[in-house]
């Protein structure tokens, strides 16, 4: 029985690897590995709670929006059960979705054009799309330059990127003038002229189906039913199967209601083709975590509210991940732009009908057409959003730590359901976890032994050529896997000193350093 052993996994961050057990040709077990431990619990505790989102940004680079959004939500709502906070100012609730909504398009183009795109290209595929080629493809290329005039847009907002200034508890400590809000219209409207109009779907996915030349008003669209039309030829749909059950917590503030639970898109459960809206209290009971394979302590798992910061055991007998194994009702959910729009009951376009045959299943190609659909719905909305944001507004509320209460922050991120917990006592952070996306769906076994959604997508799978096993890799891949979100850094024991000395120029002389 040949055993396989891919590290990295994915082209983005390289502490993620996968061991697969292979069988006549078929992957009769998969472990997804999560190589590095994850601080940033510990690191919070004793901290006052405006503190807390400053450093939960910092878990990743690449998702550095959404962990400080969940941050901040989480202790908006423990400030709210303690009668201290009422709610963000329909402009900061805004501002907010305006930043989320231009790092989603930026995240999602990232996915479809350098993170998984290329695996659908000519030169990996022989597709015919060249465009779609790494580095030299003129798609690929367009996407890089039009990924960085999106975070152009965003720092606008945000002061920087990543790692933005602007989330604040209360709302946004910003008030844009006329003048910037005009710039960032601006500098969105390049973003929106590539892509071209989403309307321009069918027509674009009917060119591409048939050979045609890409459409100059509709260059992105076209290279993105490249993705999925490519995708679609190498079999994408009968590959990389997940159990259909897919959790999403809410994407988007609603900004006609109260700002404090209602979602542009719905928090909502689908199990057994059948979609679900739990209350919040439903969701917190549902929720847990499973440590029997991770390298944890058993007292570190259990309900998240509850648990104590992550406590490492390294030498612990049959683990073999970093990562925990979250539950919704002792089940393996999946999550992301799939499980949102299911979650949604919406199918932009039919496409995932036209594509993948049934739109509410799950597949490599469902996750892809998904990201597809999510990246063009969000676009159309930025562009209301921006034209509703009101410099004369009021952006944020007053706040105060000095509190003690329970709170909860559930968000969508790009990659899926996001939630941090926390405990705040007498104004000090007591209590803190994070569930990322990642963890939701690419997590190691739970404590009955059974698979996490990749593992489970990935049994089964066909290896034609077990020294490349490319549809293994698309199908972690169309996950969109973010490992700094599951896991951090963990510092040797002892004390240690390095020196290091900057490099400087020398005058008259070759560079030192």
């Amino acid at each position: 029985m040949p055993e396989i052993d891919i590290d990295p996994t994915t082209r983005i961050e390289g502490h993620h690897s996968t061991t697969l057990q292979v069988e006549d040709g078929v992957v009769t077990e998969a472990k997804s590995k999560m190589d590095m431990f994850r601080g940033i619990e510990s690191i919070v505790l004793g901290r006052p709670p405006s503190d807390v989102p400053q450093f939960c940004q910092m878990v990743c680079g690449v998702c550095f929006t959404c962990h400080r959004m969940a941050s901040i939500l989480a202790i908006e709502d423990a400030a709210r059960q303690a009668g201290t906070f009422d709610v963000v100012p329909r402009q900061g609730r805004l501002l907010r979705n305006i930043m989320e909504g231009m790092f989603l398009i930026w995240n999602h183009t990232v996915h479809l054009f350098t993170l998984a795109g290329p695996d659908y290209s000519d030169e990996v595929a022989d597709t015919g799309f060249g465009r779609l080629d790494a580095f030299d493809g003129a798609g690929y290329q367009t996407a890089l330059r039009q990924q960085r005039v999106l975070l152009q847009a965003f720092a606008e907002f945000g002061g920087k990127a990543p790692h933005p200034l602007t989330y604040a508890p209360g709302g946004v400590a910003t008030n844009p003038d006329a003048e910037t809000i005009e710039d960032v219209q601006e500098t969105v409207a390049t973003v929106d002229e590539w892509l071209g109009p989403t309307e321009a779907v069918p027509e674009a996915l009917t060119a591409v189906r048939t050979g045609e030349a890409e459409s100059d008003d509709a260059q992105g669209i076209h290279d993105l039913m490249s993705v999925l039309v490519g995708a679609a030829e190498i079999g994408a749909d009968r590959f990389g199967q997940g159990p259909d059950r897919f959790l999403a917590n809410g994407m988007f503030h609603d900004l006609d209601g109260d700002g404090a639970e209602q979602y542009v898109f719905p928090r909502g459960i689908s199990q057994n083709g059948q979609v679900e809206r739990p209350t919040r209290e439903l969701m917190v009971e549902n929720i847990r975590e499973d440590t029997a394979y991770s390298w944890y302590t058993d007292e570190s798992g259990g309900r998240p509210g509850e648990a104590p910061a992550p406590d490492p055991a390294p030498d612990k007998e049959g683990a073999y991940s970093w990562g925990k194994a979250p539950r919704y009702d002792g089940e393996p959910m999946e999550t992301g732009p799939l499980a949102r729009l299911v979650a949604a009951e919406r199918d932009p376009f039919d496409l995932r009908a036209d594509l993948c045959g049934e739109p509410d299943a799950s597949s490599t190609l469902h996750r892809l057409t998904a990201r597809v659909q999510e990246l063009l719905l969000v676009r159309d909305l930025l562009l209301e959003w921006l034209d509703d944001l009101n410099p004369d507004g009021t952006f944020t509320a007053e706040w105060d730590d000095d509190f003690s209460a329970q709170g909860i922050g559930f968000w969508g991120a790009s990659r899926g359901a996001l939630s941090h917990w926390c405990t705040v006592e007498d104004g000090e952070v007591t209590q803190y976890q994070i569930i990322s996306p990642t963890l939701w769906n690419l997590g190691p076994r739970d404590d009955d032994g059974v698979p996490s959604i990749f593992e489970q997508a990935a049994e089964g799978m066909r290896v034609e050529d077990v020294s490349n096993p490319l549809n293994v890799l698309r199908t972690i891949r169309s996950f969109d896997p973010c490992l700094g979100c599951a896991v951090h850094v963990q510092s040797p024991a002892g004390s240690f000193e390095t020196e290091i000395e900057p490099a400087r120029p020398t005058p008259g002389g070759e560079p030192n350093g």
